[in-house]
């Protein structure tokens, strides 16, 4: 079985108010077990909450954040780290891209370099971001891509 480690776009698609069926068509297709997320994700899941004004939209986000239907709920136990075998996967990504003249966005690659230490195809829709560092694929169009 393939595991997906879902990029931050992912998880943010499906709290919206009319996510994208494609996605969850995809998602119903997979097993739980072998989706998950990088403690990066629920780091910048937290930043979109702290740059909401107080108010309404503010709280709704806290309460799924920290509810049962939200991310560190959902994926207990799936929430992947970036540790020292990320670390040296991240260092091998920026090098790999810096000599291919490619520089790759660092924040990104840490997502890339989650997914390439513990053996996940990142789950994106933005493919330009992943291309050629990592394998992934777009649910939203559920083509697997090199």
């Amino acid at each position: 079985m393939t595991r997906f480690l879902l990029d931050t776009n992912i998880i943010s698609e499906t709290f919206k108010p009319q996510p994208s069926a494609g996605l969850d068509r995809w998602l119903q297709a997979q097993r739980g077990s072998d989706l998950f997320i990088a403690s990066w994700t629920v780091a910048e899941l937290w930043r979109g909450v702290f740059a909401q004004a107080p108010g309404r939209r503010r709280r709704q986000l806290e309460d799924w954040l920290t509810g049962p239907n939200g991310p560190e709920a959902l994926f207990r136990g799936r929430i992947l780290a970036f540790d020292v075998p990320a670390a040296i996967e991240w260092a091998r990504l920026m090098a790999e891209g810096t000599r291919l003249g490619r520089p790759r966005s660092a924040l990104d690659m840490v997502i890339a370099a989650i997914a390439a230490a513990n053996r996940c195809v990142v789950a994106t829709a933005n493919e330009r971001h992943f291309g050629g560092a990592v394998e992934f694929v777009n649910p939203l169009r559920s083509e697997p891509q090199p």
